[in-house]
């Protein structure tokens, strides 16, 4: 198994680096919720019902959590927590939540391993790369 990359060169107008090529991460496909409990039933010892039913609850309670402005950690995959674009006010008194309060959305940060100074995200330790 490999993380796979595609080269494709920068020919944007205005870039500093244009004609110059990059390594692109490659999707090669999704796994649902379904398909992972396959995966895990394969795993352990619980029925692939049993996964689905923890999947769905997990789900459930980091939204509860989530929307009552808790931060969700995950061992072994990284924290989750409610963010928000926002329009600057030039005083707290001209802030209108309605009005500068534009998006709101889902922040994940990977948690991450120190290898000799070098931090990795947890979940793609022993990546090898192959170009696609």
């Amino acid at each position: 198994m490999a993380i796979l990359y595609k080269l494709r060169q920068d020919n944007r107008r205005t870039s500093r680096h244009k004609g110059c090529w990059f390594a692109h991460a490659v999707n090669s496909g999704t796994v649902d919720t379904d398909m992972l409990a396959r995966i895990i039933e394969r795993n352990c010892s619980l029925k692939r019902s049993d996964v689905l039913a923890v999947l769905a609850e997990l789900s459930d309670a980091m939204r509860d959590l989530l929307l009552s402005s808790h931060r969700v950690r995950l061992d072994g995959i990284g924290s989750f927590m409610p963010g928000l674009n926002v329009k600057a006010a030039k005083t707290p008194d001209d802030f209108q939540q309605d009005r500068d309060i534009t998006d709101i959305h889902l922040c994940f940060i990977p948690e991450k391993t120190n290898h000799n100074g070098i931090c990795r995200n947890t979940l793609l330790d022993g990546y090898e790369l192959s170009e696609f």
